[in-house]
């Protein structure tokens, strides 16, 4: 197995995305693992799923993911956005993490496992992010789980006599 299908394979990536090359820079510590898209694969708008004709692509991005023995994994790739008839221009979804994240999902669930250990500081220093990637990580989190909450129906409603005329 050659190191593009390994990192493929790790990432769990599908068509249309695939690994073009990985690069080891071992004086930076840090492994990059470049990430294309398939050209022939038609674009779809990420809103209603429709086909829509390639806008541009956005400059080259990185996202952090998890460490390589000791290096640094960063993925890096041009993300293409599309011309949607009804949406207008949007990004296409990339299946490695979020819309504005600069992290990859497998890397934000585990800043999330260890954050159920430790503290927000913590976390910080074990896994080499500043406080406010940190706290971005977990804010998302949240922001996922009350997405996923469903609403109870209310079944009492409680007052008493002081404040029952306010």
């Amino acid at each position: 197995m050659d190191d593009r299908s390994l990192y493929q394979t790790i990432l769990g990536l599908a068509a249309p995305w695939y690994v073009s090359r990985v690069e080891v820079r071992t004086e930076e510590e840090e492994v990059l693992v470049f990430v294309d898209r398939d050209e022939r694969v038609p674009l779809v708008c990420p809103e209603c799923g429709e086909p829509a004709p390639g806008y541009d692509r956005s400059p080259e991005r990185r996202w952090r993911h998890l460490d390589t023995c000791q290096y640094r994994t960063v993925l890096v790739t041009r993300i293409p956005r599309v011309r949607c008839s009804e949406h207008g221009v949007r990004q296409v979804s990339i299946p490695w993490g979020e819309e504005r994240s600069r992290f990859t999902a497998l890397f934000e669930a585990m800043a999330i496992r260890l954050l159920e250990e430790t503290t927000l500081l913590g976390l910080t220093r074990i896994m080499g992010l500043s406080w406010d990637e940190a706290a971005g990580i977990m804010h998302r989190a949240v922001t996922r789980g009350l997405a996923r909450r469903r609403a109870l129906p209310t079944r009492a409603i409680g007052g008493d006599e002081t404040s029952f005329q306010k």
